[in-house]
This record gives C-alpha cells, structure tokens and sequence, in this order.
C-alpha cells in the first residue's frame, strides 16, 4: 500500500498539471481567434468602405451611372451598411469600457464577421461588378516585393488589364522599413505618399495614379481566404474570385504576437507590433496620448534597435527586454553589441539582458500599466511595443506547394513546384550560390531584388530567352540615432574588430571582418561611405584571403577586392 502512495500522488498531480495545461492551451487559442477576427472584421469593413464609395459615386454620377437594382433597394443596402458600422463602434467602445465578457464580445464579433459578409455579397449586385476577375499576372501581397515587381513588369513590356495586386493593406505598395524609423520621429515624420515604393533604392515613387496610368489594378482592403492552386484561383474574404495564368507570392511575414506563447495578459490595450501602416498609425496615436511617458520594448532584434530609439527620441522613458545576452544576437558579434549597448544606455535606454516578459497587468480601463519579467522584476509601462519575431504567411499555400526551413522552396529563379507560381521576398527559400546552401531571407533588398528576378525570369520564359540564376549576397543595415551600420555577406568563422569602436566617440567608425577557411566571408562596417559600403559588399562577394588583406581593412582601406 505504502509503495503504490507516491505512484498515485504522482498520477494524481500530472492530471492536475494536464487539466491546468489544457486551461492555459485553451485560452491561448481563444486570444489568437479573437485577434484573428477582429483583424478580419476591420479588413471586411475596409472592403465594405470602398464598395459604398463605389456605389455612391454611381449614384451622384451625372449622368448616373446604371445600377443592377432599383434605386430604393440602393439606398437601403446603404442604410444597412452605415447600421452596421455603428453597431460594430458600439460594441468595440463597450469592450473598451470593460461591461462585455470575453465570450461575448467574441461571439458580437462573430456575429458582425457574418453581417458584413453578406453585405458585401448583396453590394455586388448594386455594383455590376462580376463575382470572378481573371488576370494574366496576379501578385497576392501588396508590400515592398509586389511595388517592385510591378515596376519590372512595365519595364518588361506590360499591357493594361494584364496585372493585379491584391493587398489586404488599404495603401498602394511602400517602403516598409521606414515605420520602425522616421515614421515615428516626433519631427519631420515622414508619410505617405513620401515613402511608397520604389524611393528606398532610388527609384521613382510610385503612386496609386501611376498603376491606374499603366494598367494595374491595385485590389485593396482584400483578404485572400483560400488559394486553389490546381483551379488556378484565389478567393477574398467577400467571395470575390480571382483566376490568374501566372502568380506570385508576395505574402511576406506577420508579427508574431505574445499571445501565441501563452503569456499572460497581453491582450491588455497599449501593446504595440509593427508590421503594417496601421499598426504604426496606432503606435503614432499613442504616442502623441502618452507624451514623456514610460516604454518597455520587447525583444533585442531590429524592432528592439530601431524602435528604442524612435521612442527616445520622442523623450520617453525607454527600456529594452530581450532574452539573449547580446543585442541583435542573430548577426552581431559580443564586440558589436557592447558598442551599441552602451551608446543606447549613453542616450537613456536601460537595457535588460536575459530574461523575459511573463506577464502584464492592466489598469480599469484596459490599458497595460506592468510588465512582469521572468528574474521577478517589474517594470511600469504606458506603452509596450513587441518584437519577438515574424512568420512567413504561407498558411494558403499548405499542402499544395513544397516547403523547406519555414518557407516556400524554389529554385534559383524563385519558380516553385508549381510551374505557374513563383515566390519572393519573405516566404521564398531559395539557393544562394555564394555558400552552396538553401535559405531564407528577412530583409528589404532581398524582396526587392527578388520580386525584380521573378518578373524577368517570368518575361524570358514567354519569349524563350534565359537569363542567369539569382546571385544573392545578403545584406542587412540599419539606421538609428546618428548611427549606420551595413554588413554583407556571412557572419561565420571567426570575427576580427578593426577600427574605434568606442561609443563616447564623436564619429565612431569600427567594423568587423568574418573569417573562414582563410577567407573574409562577411563584414560588418559602422559609419561607413555609400562608396566603402559598395567597398565592403565587394570583399564579401570576392571573399578574398584574409592574410594578406586584413591589415588593409583595419588600416580603413576597403578598396582592395
């Protein structure tokens, strides 16, 4: 008897931690489908804005334009969609208040998911439009990589009619990067149409008029449901259906919310990603709410950097969490990291190495006030902004096209398995020739150069011409306070500092070189040139024997490859 005791104990506290567990695990869930729809209800009642629009202006056209419907059946749709819009701005300001449960604001949100639905159904038939739309090219996606292959595509020779971008994004394609920078800074922010592609490599700024003059439909506010690769359609959230002859993938990522690790209370108000414009229209709102206040950034990585900074600059009180010892610990080495650590804590950041955030306490109102970390400490808070790190959205396409390391695997032309579809930017895995090896790529350079690679690879085929393979070499950068930083190539084998690195230094300039095999794979250059950034992209690309030009590179030469 006394022998079986621990062995029922121990039965009895593991049912316990399975009941707790499935507890924890359904709440999770919960808070990730109750995003999810009120993300797909704001995104359906944006399409739901541009359809009145739409009928509207038929109806004050002069002449008016002809309608499928007699005109009182009109008006009441209209009635019925600004009823709608008002009960949905009820429920979401009785939510605020704190007066509706959980499952019940879950389920009005349901309910409102359905209602518009059918109002964008019953919308179509006042609008003449067709329930399918066929395209020649179709790009699902409308950031950064779909602005870009767009531009190919008229340089290519491109007829009207032929192209669509589908983006569930309310804006024509933009420089993203610019969000977690001068989007945010207090003076001089920069807005659109001042950032839309391609301004970020150069280029001309294209506006919405610049794809109506080419003949590209730009289809906004549209959330694609089901991708039907074999059918060779895509089908919105409103039912609409568009068919294609070649499609691009150009679905990006998404933030990864603290919600999906199950921390607790970060459904709280005031907790910031940045992904999308809205998403830093958001933050910007709040800033402005909350001025002088007190911010804790989750996460060391790019977001970490660029939005500690932002956010100091616009005099907040900033602290930065993250759970690696080093910051931006993917690409920085210990000699790096210090550099910046301390030129941010010279500027007022307090930064917190190695531990996480557990929780967050909320106030009456909703609005985050704590953030509770994993070593017991607690820290105030107005505002929390979250980078934890990003998903490619590849989720449509499972099944139907081969996946490798997170993404969707093709060749070095980007076409996939499927002959007809291609992916770039984000979501491609895709050889880089350089290092013999199958990756994928996070950054800006990389959805553009991509997105451009596709287009010709696209164009050749249909005139039987070759063209050669995509030669990547990676490249990452930023630009924070009175830094800017740039590396290329490869950041393994052994480092080596060169240069002052010194953060008290009125111009700092340091760098360092990646060794391997006896060779410079990767450099890293702080305060560089646009013309030694050229220089150090060269040397990473030649790889040339580190003996004999090392000396070179901490002597500031970078014009020897």
């Amino acid at each position: 008897m006394c022998r079986n005791l621990p062995m029922a104990l121990l039965k009895q506290i593991t049912e316990r931690i399975l009941v707790i567990w499935a507890l924890i695990t359904s709440w999770s869930k919960y808070q990730r489908n109750r995003e999810g729809n009120m993300e797909l209800l704001n995104r359906l009642l944006e399409e739901l804005d541009s359809q009145t629009a739409d009928i509207e202006q038929k109806l004050d056209a002069e002449p008016p334009h002809p309608i499928e419907r007699q005109e009182d059946e009109v008006y009441v749709w209209l009635e019925n969609v600004e009823r709608i819009k008002t009960e949905v701005q009820t429920i979401y300001q009785i939510a605020e208040r704190n007066y509706l449960s959980r499952e019940h604001f879950g389920k009005l949100v349901n309910e409102k998911v359905v209602e518009v639905k059918e109002l964008l159904q019953e919308g179509k038939l006042y609008t003449g439009i067709s329930e399918e739309k066929s395209f020649k090219y179709l790009i699902i996606g409308g950031g950064v990589a779909a602005g870009y292959a767009a531009r190919e595509f008229v340089k290519q020779g491109l007829k009207p009619g032929e192209l669509a971008i589908i983006s569930k994004e309310a804006v024509a394609p933009y420089e993203r990067p610019a969000l977690s920078k001068a989007y945010l800074f207090p003076e001089g922010a920069v807005r659109l149409p001042g950032f839309n592609v391609c301004v970020g490599s150069g280029g001309e700024r294209l506006l919405p008029e610049w794809y109506v003059e080419k003949g590209i439909e730009l289809i906004l506010s549209t959330e694609i449901i089901k991708a039907d690769l074999d059918s060779k359609i895509l089908t919105s959230a409103a039912g609409m259906k568009y068919s294609y002859d070649i499609l691009i993938i150009a679905t990006g990522s998404r933030a990864l919310r603290l919600t999906e690790f199950g921390v607790h209370g970060a459904d709280a108000k005031n907790i910031f990603y940045l992904r999308e414009i809205s998403d830093a229209d958001k933050l910007v709102e709040e800033i402005r709410a909350k001025k002088k206040g007190k911010v804790v950034v989750v996460g060391g990585g790019y977001i970490g950097l660029e939005v500690g900074a932002a956010m100091r600059i616009n005099q907040f009180d900033v602290t930065i969490v993250y759970r690696e010892q080093l910051f931006m610990a993917r690409l920085f080495t210990r000699e790096i990291a210090a550099f910046y650590e301390a030129y941010y804590e010279n500027k007022g950041i307090k930064l917190i190495k190695g531990t996480a955030a557990v929780a967050f306490d909320s106030g009456a109102n909703g609005e985050v006030k704590a953030v509770k970390l994993k070593d017991g400490r607690v820290l105030e808070a107005d505002i929390v902004v979250a980078g934890v790190g990003a998903k490619p959205l590849i989720e449509l396409f499972e099944g139907q096209l081969d996946k490798a390391k997170d993404g969707i695997k093709t060749d070095g032309f980007f076409e996939t398995d499927d002959p007809d579809v291609y992916a770039v930017g984000d979501v491609a895995t895709f050889p880089i020739k350089l290092y013999d090896d199958m990756r994928r790529v996070e950054h800006v350079d990389h959805a553009r150069k991509s997105a451009e690679q596709a287009v010709k690879v696209i164009k050749a085929s249909e005139e039987n011409r070759s063209i050669p393979e995509y030669d990547c070499l990676p490249y990452f950068y930023s630009r924070v306070f009175n830094l800017s930083w740039s590396f290329y190539g490869d950041n393994v084998g052994n480092p080596v500092l060169f240069g002052d690195n010194n953060p008290a230094s009125a111009k700092p300039k340091f760098g360092t070189a990646w060794i391997k095999n006896g060779k410079i794979v990767g450099v890293f250059l702080e305060g560089g040139t646009a013309e030694e950034n050229k220089a150090i992209a060269q040397i990473a690309r030649v790889q040339p024997p580190a003996e004999k030009y090392l000396d070179q590179l901490r002597k500031g030469d970078y014009f020897f490859a």
